[in-house]
């Protein structure tokens, strides 16, 4: 199958103009930054410094130059010996800083994957120059707490000074320290996100809530990964945030924001590392972490990485086994040419569980461990599939292509009980039997033309792209409201699925089609305000049926555009404003009672802020956004209660307006922290299924969110050792789909020590550390799921 005929024959016409339009634009970019080029040299990743390197043989001058870029170099003698660098002078990108220096010298470079490679011009790569805290990529390990780059926000790699927009990056040494777990760990460290209600899908990762809008959808390494199944950190670099409207990058997002987690890449420098944690209710987690090159002249790079969890949990009969396999190899044809090979395994073995039950005012009606579920039950089998890769090639100083292929496989199995409502006085609980199967088979093709010129005075960082996405999703189900138990601590549930089954076959197909353009301005003196402007065109077609009968077709088409402006104070501070929207077709099956399609939903985002650098050690940003949704798909809890099938109210808008503050970094040379506030007020402006909602505050979304966390390394005698805590501050909310029930909010504080010794690690976490009682998300008085309770958690590796 080619990729033209994932697009349906009658919209070819039309991708074909679009196709023609974007050439004519490329093409007429490309004269005349090809001439301009020549005189600016390559622009290379990474900010300005201020050189000043006279000329001198080169492995002094590779010093200093590490001096004045606060970068740590090291290359071996034999390399740069007898060759003479040139003088350094001005503010430079450290790409232009290495072509001044090496001119003349034989010796070219490529920056990839934290490191500087020198190689002789149509010769054999030579050995890396590594380059040490400060170096630092969109998909490269941060050093410390403090994300210098992103391409989330962009997909170019851009310093998020000059981003105007909020993107906000959890790095690996965040998690490592925190000793997280799982997604949701990782996620709350950021200003307005939050644990959202809905479990209605059966998902296995708790889906996140940013700026009041639940977010279902994730990336991976920039593609989509809009799986229900669970993601291992063993393979996660870096979690980012974008806050805000991303549709103009990434086509059909909720407005909130989106999460995107960077997966690890082969590195050059042989290093494995093997760990093991143990923890309360029988937690055990064992990893392996392997990279290095596969042959002597570097061109072929790997990296294995495994894990195997097998715990219990503080809810009885739940148990969690998964299992995570994601190799991945890196190659470099040629000097200007990288393709990254990337596969994933993951399959996470669970019952469904739908929590406890709560009272009218909020509280749980039993103890935090009971389940209501049948443990003799099948539960949840979810098996995930990546194969991927990514080819950049650089055409020259100004175009460099990049190329995306996704192939996604999720399977996932669901037997199990569900909490249905509460009935009888708070005495009964109605259960229903739910019996699934859902494959979904997905292809994401993505190409990027990247082009970095200047006409006069003015610097351009262009994108142009096009997206091909074709979906397949096969849903079968069988649901019955099964029986009613009493509520009581031990229920003891048994049921006897009936022999006779008969499942609704729900199958959809979805294709896609989409095109952008976006152009990073550079203007005044040293590039100090920046203008981003992008358009994208979405063509999407949803078929689906149900039992054989067509449902009506998803057949939507938009056009959604962003603009920021951000001006540098100096080096270390910046303020921005930006505008953008958002685009969200509905599901083939997104109806209202009477079975009509309900229209796409769309948002738009207005935001001002500061983002403040503090000598690169402390980053802060602060973000004002007032945000509004259109046409949002609210389910009809009722009618879903009364007859299982999903019915949603039409024509309800949303609003979302807050303050958000995040500061990640180091106070001191050995005290580190993480910090953020967010204000999230949320308000319902218009729902015609439901008036009386008008004015109401959105269901799960708290007012207040609130996050410290600190680490202190010691030194001297006590070198190695470190020492962590902080808590976590959640407002009072509701219940997600029913905004009468209460919720309280909460304070939640952890603890950790860890101990360093040559290539030994050992850590001891503490968590939820005053054995706080809470609930922390509910989608109605049903299904409510109680917090952990005060845990355990000790870690071991050794790094070789």
């Amino acid at each position: 199958m080619t990729l033209l005929a994932l697009i349906p024959p009658a919209r070819r016409r039309s991708l074909a103009a679009w196709l023609t339009a974007l050439s004519l634009i490329a093409a007429t970019g490309a004269l005349v930054p090809l001439a301009a080029r020549a005189q600016t040299g390559a622009e290379a990743a990474g900010q300005t410094h201020s050189f000043d390197i006279p000329a001198q043989p080169l492995d002094a001058a590779l010093i200093q130059f590490g001096q004045q870029a606060g970068l740590e170099v090291t290359a071996s003698s034999a390399l740069v010996a007898g060759k003479q660098a040139r003088a350094v002078q001005g503010r430079l990108s450290v790409g232009q800083a290495l072509e001044r220096m090496l001119a003349g010298t034989g010796l070219d470079y490529q920056l990839r994957q934290g490191m500087i490679t020198l190689n002789k011009p149509q010769s054999a790569r030579l050995a890396p120059v590594t380059v040490k805290d400060g170096w630092e990529t969109a998909t490269s390990a941060v050093q410390g707490y403090t994300a210098r780059r992103s391409a989330t926000g962009t997909r170019t790699d851009t310093p998020l000074i000059e981003t105007p927009a909020s993107v906000q990056v959890v790095p690996r040494d965040v998690i490592e320290e925190q000793q997280a777990v799982s997604l949701k760990d990782v996620y709350e460290n950021v200003s307005g996100v939050q644990q959202a209600g809905n479990t209605l899908n059966a998902q296995s990762e708790v889906l996140p809530m940013i700026r009041g809008f639940e977010s279902p959808v994730l990336l991976r390494n920039g593609l989509r990964a809009t799986s229900a199944g669970a993601v291992d950190l063993v393979n996660v670099e870096r979690v980012e945030v974008l806050k805000g409207p991303a549709s103009i990058l990434y086509g059909a997002l909720e407005p909130g924001g989106v999460i995107s987690y960077v997966t690890k890449r082969p590195q050059a420098e042989s290093r494995h590392v093997i760990s093991q944690q143990l923890g309360s209710d029988a937690f055990r987690r064992t990893t392996l972490d392997s990279t290095g090159t596969l042959n002597p002249d570097y061109s072929w790079l790997y990296r294995l990485n495994l894990a195997h969890t097998d715990s219990d949990s503080f809810r009885d009969d739940v148990r969690l086994k998964r299992t995570a396999i994601a190799p991945s190899f890196l190659w470099f044809p040629s000097d200007n040419t990288e393709v990254l090979f990337d596969f994933a395994y993951t399959r996470e073995e669970q019952p469904y569980d739908s929590g406890v039950p709560l009272s009218a005012n909020g509280k749980p009606l039993v103890p935090d461990r009971t389940f209501f579920g049948d443990d003799h039950l099948a539960g949840r089998d979810h098996r995930d599939y990546y194969a991927s890769y990514q080819l950049t090639h650089r055409f020259s100083p100004t175009w460099t292509l990049r190329n995306q292929l996704q192939l996604h496989r999720a399977d996932n199995r669901n037997e199990s009980l569900r909490n249905l409502r509460v009935l009888n006085n708070d005495s009964d609980l109605a259960l229903r039997y739910q019996n699934e199967e859902r494959r979904e088979d997905e292809v994401q093709f993505v190409l990027d033309g990247i082009a970095r010129f200047r006409t006069g005075d003015v610097g351009h960082e262009l994108l142009i792209g096009t997206e091909i996405t074709h979906l397949d999703t096969d849903w079968e189900r069988f649901r019955l409201n099964a029986l009613v138990v009493p509520i009581s601590a031990d229920p003891s549930v048994r049921y006897t699925p009936p022999g006779n089954q008969n499942p609704s076959d729900e199958p959809s197909n979805t294709r896609w089609w989409a095109l952008y353009l976006q152009d990073q301005l550079s203007l005044l003196e040293d590039g100090r305000l920046k203008v981003l402007l992008g358009v994208r065109f979405d063509d999407v077609l949803t078929t689906g049926s149900v039992d054989g009968v067509d449902s009506p077709d998803v057949d939507d088409r938009a056009v959604t555009a962003r603009g920021g402006l951000l001006y540098r104070l100096t080096d270390q501070h910046s303020v921005y404003a930006s505008a953008s929207q958002s685009f969200q077709p509905q599901r083939a099956f997104a109806v209202d009672r009477r079975g009509t399609p309900l229209d796409p939903e769309t948002g738009e985002q207005l935001e001002v802020g500061l983002k403040s650098g503090f000598g690169e050690r402390l980053s802060s940003t602060l973000s004002l956004y007032r945000l509004e949704k259109d046409d949002v798909a609210v389910l009809d809890q009722d009618y879903f209660d009364n007859t299982g099938e999903s019915a949603y109210f039409p024509g309800v808008s949303q609003r979302a307006q807050g303050v958000e503050l995040d500061i990640t970094g180091r106070l001191t040379e050995r005290l580190k922290v993480l910090a953020n506030y967010s204000y999230t007020d949320t308000e319902v402006l218009d729902n015609k299924g439901d008036p009386d909602q008008k004015g109401e505050r959105l269901g799960g979304v708290s007012l207040h969110l609130a996050r410290l966390w600190l680490a202190y390394d010691f030194g001297g005698p006590l070198d190695g050792l470190g020492l962590g805590g902080g808590a976590r501050y959640v407002s009072e909310s509701t219940a997600q789909f029913d905004t009468e029930l209460p919720l309280d909010g909460y304070t939640v504080a952890d603890a950790g020590l860890w101990y360093r010794w040559n290539n030994l690690r050992a850590s001891l976490k503490v968590n939820n550390l005053f054995d706080e009682r809470y609930i922390a998300r509910a989608s109605t008085a049903a299904i409510a799921h109680p917090g952990a309770p005060r845990s355990v958690l000790a870690g071991f590796s050794l790094a070789f």
